[in-house]
């Protein structure tokens, strides 16, 4: 499916809840998979010292590219003992099944909060490739000193993201992986093939996945060169089925008085947002605006000294994927028909690398030393529960403390 196949799928889904809502048609069910692959590339350690170590242990973490999945159900109306599962293509390697789960309400919490503490230190702000720091930069937040009225910190580009399936009133939600059910997707694992989604209360969801959206390649550094106070430039290998791509790197001073981010756009940009997966159409939105990086650019440059006081900094290059998007029983050719879609699916993708900067006092990092990832001292039987991609790590986070300044 091309591009524009998918974005034209993606809008025709959009307009259909609207529409929906608007001639009271009744709600349909709705099933999304987030999938990912993750690469942590780390200096000194070779291609081949990391197939070694995967060799030795394939749910090793960290020997080699990891790959995950995220499910998320939520059907119309009540069920009182939920009970549903997703039936995998053989290719996928992890049994012929996956349970998903309906989590049991947590307890509700205390509404007392704690004394508020007015955060210290500083947060500069940079973005943009270029071997010399631009124009008006650094935005510099001093937590201590700053007047919330006066804040001067970047707007976010994103904008609304489309958000899965979640726990809500009248829905029976369901998801893998979780606590009694949480194993590694194996590194040769395969999403191609047909899919099967049943139970005692969603309808039957049946669809295919084919080669275009399976995994997507690991985000692999061919070189990184330059020590914190140098520019350093680094380049990765096209991943094929990018649709752009985003970098972010992010440092900090001994004891956290100054924290350093630096971002890729063009302009002022923190990143909220674009850490998580992006819908194709906003992506190349996101391009126009020179927020996100073309899917034919492989290389960037952090500006000179931007990182000289920090202790250590890590780069991030996200990698947006392409989406499926199914939806059952298909739209009727005639436009005055009525259509009462039971279901639709959405198979969401990125690929994600990570790298540490200045570990090697800016010695360059050629082809071979930067195609692996960090060794581990024994092999993990299972995998930890991961977080929802859709609160994946955000530069903001940061500064939560913020909050309480603003009310918020």
């Amino acid at each position: 499916m091309s591009v524009k196949t998918e974005i034209a799928a993606a809008i025709a889904l959009a307009l259909y809840g609207a529409a929906a809502c608007a001639q009271g048609q009744k709600p349909a069910t709705h099933y999304w998979m987030s999938v990912e692959t993750r690469n942590m590339t780390i200096p000194g350690m070779s291609a081949e010292d990391s197939a070694m170590m995967a060799a030795m242990g394939r749910d090793m973490p960290g020997a080699g590219p990891q790959r995950s999945i995220m499910l998320d159900l939520s059907v119309p109306g009540q069920q009182p003992n939920p009970d549903a599962t997703h039936d995998i293509p053989p290719g996928q390697n992890m049994g012929k099944t996956l349970p998903l789960k309906t989590p049991v309400s947590a307890p509700t919490r205390s509404t007392e909060t704690e004394p508020y503490e007015k955060p210290r230190g500083r947060m500069l702000i940079y973005w943009g490739c270029g071997d010399t720091v631009g124009q008006g930069q650094p935005i510099v937040i001093d937590f201590a000193n700053m007047d919330p009225a006066k804040i001067n910190m970047p707007a976010g580009h994103v904008g609304t993201v489309p958000r899965p399936p979640a726990p809500a009133r009248d829905r029976v939600y369901a998801t893998w992986p979780y606590e009694r059910n949480t194993i590694a997707v194996p590194r040769d694992s395969s999403l191609v093939g047909d899919h099967f989604v049943h139970g005692n209360y969603p309808p039957d969801i049946r669809f295919a996945v084919g080669a275009n959206h399976d995994f997507m390649p690991p985000v692999m550094f061919s070189n990184v060169a330059g020590g914190l106070a140098d520019a350093i430039n680094f380049q990765w290998d096209s991943v094929a089925p990018a649709t752009g791509y985003f970098a972010m790197a992010m440092g900090g001073t001994d004891k956290g008085s100054e924290m350093i981010l630096w971002t890729s756009s063009e302009v002022a940009e923190m990143g909220g947002g674009l850490t998580s997966y992006l819908p194709p159409a906003q992506v190349q939105r996101l391009i126009q605006e020179r927020v996100v990086l073309s899917p034919q650019t492989t290389r960037c440059t952090v500006p000179h000294g931007i990182f000289k006081s920090a202790q250590g900094a890590m780069l991030t290059v996200h990698a947006y994927g392409g989406e499926l998007n199914h939806v059952y029983p298909p739209k009727p050719a005639d436009p005055k028909a009525r259509w009462d879609p039971e279901w639709y699916v959405k198979v969401r993708l990125k690929s994600t690398g990570m790298t540490p900067l200045g570990a090697e006092d800016g010695a360059g990092r050629g082809r071979g030393s930067s195609r692996s990832s960090t060794p581990q001292s024994a092999p993990a039987q299972k995998t930890p529960e991961p977080a929802r991609q859709d609160a994946s790590p955000n530069p903001l986070d940061a500064v939560k403390s913020l909050k309480g300044l603003f009310g918020l």
